[in-house]
């Protein structure tokens, strides 16, 4: 693991410990065994180390990996696969994004603009996949593959936020891998183009 690698896993650990509001680069350095000047010369500052991590730990990378992967799947498997895979993001980051929840109206502004930069590219990532479903006619071409990647990925969030966040019990209890199945399958009576009927 490089330096730079190094400081972001410490800088999550804290910020996902005490936030970022009460963690220091101080003890973010003493974490990652270097010194807060090479912290600085990395990251400049605690804001921009913040960005980083947020950045760094966001679904986005995981997402540019996994959709060339999906182009031959069933459109039904790849979108199992993208839910599981994003819940799986979310339960690493669990801790931070529940510490974010409460300090995000305290953050600078920079904090706050940036991380709705790497929310939108998370959604243009994925919109253009739903682009290509269109194209291939298997999804309706009317709607916007913008908000069909806000609708998809906010059930899923949805459902980590109430369970993992708030800790709410729900009235069925079903496993993950069944509830990604319900989800997928009312998101695709949604989106699906209906087959032409045929003529008797």
């Amino acid at each position: 693991m490089d330096t730079k690698e190094r400081i972001l896993e410490a800088a999550l650990l804290l910020f996902s410990e005490k936030g970022y509001l009460g963690a220091t680069t101080k003890e973010i350095s003493r974490t990652a065994k270097i010194s807060e000047v090479t912290l600085f010369r990395h990251f400049q500052t605690k804001e921009n180390l913040f960005i980083n991590v947020i950045e760094h730990y966001s679904f986005l990378p995981k997402l540019k990996e996994l959709l060339p992967e999906l182009k031959d799947y069933p459109l039904e498997d790849s979108l199992k696969t993208l839910a599981r895979t994003f819940l799986e993001s979310l339960r690493i980051k669990k801790a931070l994004i529940r510490i974010m929840l409460s300090e995000f109206p305290r953050y600078p502004e920079i904090i706050k603009k940036s991380y709705q930069k790497t929310i939108e590219n998370i959604h243009n990532e994925l919109s253009q996949y739903f682009q290509k479903i269109q194209k291939k006619g298997l999804i309706k071409e009317t709607l916007s593959s913008y908000l069909l990647s806000q609708a998809f990925l906010g059930l899923f969030f949805s459902y980590f936020h109430a369970k993992e966040i708030k800790g709410l019990n729900f009235r069925e209890s079903l496993a993950d891998d069944e509830i990604i199945e319900h989800y997928v399958e009312i998101f695709l009576k949604g989106i699906k183009k209906e087959s032409p009927l045929k003529e008797t």
